[in-house]
């Protein structure tokens, strides 16, 4: 029977401290690989908590992929162990003049789920608050002065406080660089890391992300995925040195990397000194259920991941402030090679940031944020649950963040049903639009995309009511 010392936990809730317990003896060995664990209502009894407990501790475990679940058997402890098995290549493709990139023209539409966010949830009062702050109160000096190429060291510093708070990172504020968005952080990331570098990216994934590989001239193999995140063995096989990766929650799959796969991931990298993850930790602030998943780079030891982040999701599309955390070696190098950049972000935006943070109001914004979005899912499945189209639904990656998949019987193909429903006044996206090469549908379910969080609650009825008409009929 599993035994633990629980009166250590200090603040952090109870189910969490075990869950931390369980999967530190699972990545230490001292639970096996296909371990049953205990009955979750035994292990409540023996180690004298709620029966709740034990089952958030075990669904963060499944979550993370550091258990499986059998039906009617129990839970099981699954191998870590990377697996080395190579198969037939993925050639990158070839690299070839920059192309126009073709922009989306504005759709006109009464609701839109492709995601975004409302522009009334942004916290006008305390932003202004933090920004008077920092133009009363900082000095000239530091409001127009010359700029730290990798940012004020104070938000620096800040930013290191919340990562090891919210997400369990150790890490410097040496380590980070501050930037206007993601897109200029991943620029700086291959002039970093130099020439030769070829990329891999999940597939499906986000189409932005090609786009800005390819206009820098960077080779680029798209990488299939199955149920535990992205194939290390077709990763491995591609001939990529740097993979671009969203494992706490994937876009637009909603899937989270388990943790075997991460430590596949992990291996894959420190076979050679010049390869390298992005780890693109976006969306993690808004995971409905269980606690946030921990980010791919708390268990780095060999300095291979950069982390990435921005406060996009959180604070609005228009809040261009972004940030990485180098591995050490990495960020001497930057320092070296690339210090003599300016900060593309204003001091005076980073300092308000800073003071945002230190009050709370971020964190309490978030936290308000997350119950919207929650209440907000739930109306909306309700909806479709109880809709005329609930006999063909079904949903999947509803915790993961704020937008979930939805499958729908048809005979129609995923593209043909968005476009029904953009006839509606609806604005929603297939699966099938996300994946590069060939990809055959398969089956009778078409899926797609749901990002909610632009939706006005008012809009919700109506909405699913369009899509009806859209759909009912194939």
């Amino acid at each position: 029977m599993l035994t633990y010392d629980l009166s250590q936990r200090d603040d952090t809730p109870l189910y969490e401290y075990l869950y931390e317990l369980i999967a530190a003896d699972i990545r230490q060995g001292r639970l096996g690989a296909n371990k049953k664990l205990p009955s979750k209502r035994a292990l409540a009894k023996h180690l004298g908590v709620s029966l709740i407990t034990v089952e958030g501790a075990f669904s963060q475990l499944v979550a993370e992929g550091y258990v499986r679940a059998v039906e009617r058997k129990g839970y099981y402890v699954c191998d870590l162990t990377p697996a080395a098995a190579p198969v037939a290549a993925i050639a990158p493709a070839p690299v070839q003049a920059p192309e126009r990139v073709a922009v989306d023209k504005p759709l006109t539409c009464a609701f839109d789920l492709r995601g975004g966010s409302l522009s009334e949830a942004f916290p006008y009062d305390a932003w202004a608050r933090s920004l008077r702050e920092a133009l009363s109160q900082e000095s000239e000096a530091t409001l127009v002065g010359p700029q730290e190429p990798l940012g004020t060291l104070r938000l620096r510093r800040v930013l290191a406080n919340y990562l090891g708070e919210f997400r369990g990172m150790s890490v410097s504020p040496d380590q980070i660089v501050i930037g206007a968005g993601a897109q200029y952080l991943y620029n700086m990331i291959i002039q970093l890391l130099g020439a030769g570098v070829q990329v891999a990216i999940e597939n499906p994934g986000y189409p932005r992300l090609e786009h800005i590989y390819r206009v820098n001239r960077v080779p680029v193999a798209h990488i299939p995925m199955d149920d535990q995140g992205i194939r290390v063995d077709l990763l491995g096989a591609s001939g990529a040195n740097l993979v671009h990766l969203t494992p706490s929650h994937q876009f637009p799959t909603g899937l989270v990397t388990s943790a075997p796969r991460r430590y596949e991931l992990l291996s894959w990298a420190s076979q050679d000194g010049k390869r390298f993850i992005i780890e693109d930790d976006y969306d993690c602030e808004f995971r409905l259920a269980g606690k946030p998943i921990a980010p791919l780079q708390r268990l780095d030891a060999q300095g291979q991941v950069i982390y990435t982040n921005t406060f996009t999701k959180s604070l609005g599309s228009a809040f261009r402030i972004g940030y990485m955390v180098l591995p050490p070696a990495l960020a001497d190098r930057y320092e070296r090679e690339l210090g003599f950049y300016s900060c593309t972000v204003s001091a005076v935006d980073q300092l308000a940031l800073a003071r945002f943070i230190e009050s709370g109001a971020y964190e309490r914004h978030v936290n308000r944020m997350r119950t919207q979005y929650r209440a907000l899912r739930d109306q909306l499945m309700e909806a479709l649950r109880t809709s005329q189209l609930a006999p063909r639904l079904s949903f999947a990656a509803q915790d993961s963040g704020i937008h979930f998949l939805l499958g729908l019987r048809s005979f129609a193909s995923g593209e043909e049903l968005q476009r029904r429903a953009l006839e509606q006044g609806v604005a929603i996206s297939c699966l099938q639009s996300f994946y590069q090469g060939k990809h055959a549908e398969e089956g009778d379910v078409r899926w797609l995309v749901v990002g909610y969080s632009s939706l006005d609650p008012a809009q919700v009825g109506p909405c699913v009511r369009a899509l009806e008409a859209a759909w009912l009929e194939g």
